[in-house]
């Protein structure tokens, strides 16, 4: 029994100090500076009224999610809802842009599970510099049967991860 135990705390001990959980990607401190995110929603035409509900929830969630995110990696991050509310001072522009989007079915996720129901999101990425011009382009889609924030949370992960790994080697 007191072999079991033993095993038992050093396991925890080697997960805690191991690094298990979320890896946090920061700036070099020289290179902390402004960003500005812009997030659109995609004016995606063919979503029903339930969906635009949910998509609006997902963005609202995301907003907070990436803004916080690069906060953390030593940005200091600001959100603007129109390109009109962005002006040079303001640091690199991030737009994000709705490309696809499914909720899925909450009640086939709480019901069925086993992925039945997993919500879906595409996301475009554009990345400007002060005076505009382009730095880094990429998409990026992830589905997952917890639904749509765990989408946008993953997805909000690697563009952090992806604008810090920029910022760094350039």
């Amino acid at each position: 029994m007191k072999k079991l135990a033993l095993f038992l705390v050093v396991l925890l001990f080697l997960g805690i100090s191991s690094g298990c959980g979320k890896k946090q990607i920061s700036l070099n401190p020289e290179k902390g500076q402004d960003i500005t995110v812009l997030t659109m929603d995609g004016n995606l035409t063919s979503l029903n009224d339930d969906q635009q509900r949910e998509l609006d929830i997902v963005m609202r969630w995301m907003d907070r999610d990436i803004i916080q995110s690069l906060n953390r990696s030593g940005f200091n991050a600001t959100l603007i809802k129109k390109r009109n509310d962005y002006n040079k001072g303001m640091g690199k522009l991030l737009i994000i842009d709705v490309a696809a989007f499914n909720p899925g079915s909450r009640a086939a996720r709480a019901f069925v599970g086993y992925g039945a129901g997993a919500a879906s999101l595409d996301l475009d990425y554009v990345l400007l510099n002060d005076n505009g011009g382009e730095l880094l382009r990429w998409k990026d889609g992830v589905g997952s049967s917890k639904g749509g924030t765990y989408c946008a949370q993953t997805l909000n992960r690697n563009a952090v991860a992806k604008v810090v790994h920029y910022v760094n080697n350039n």
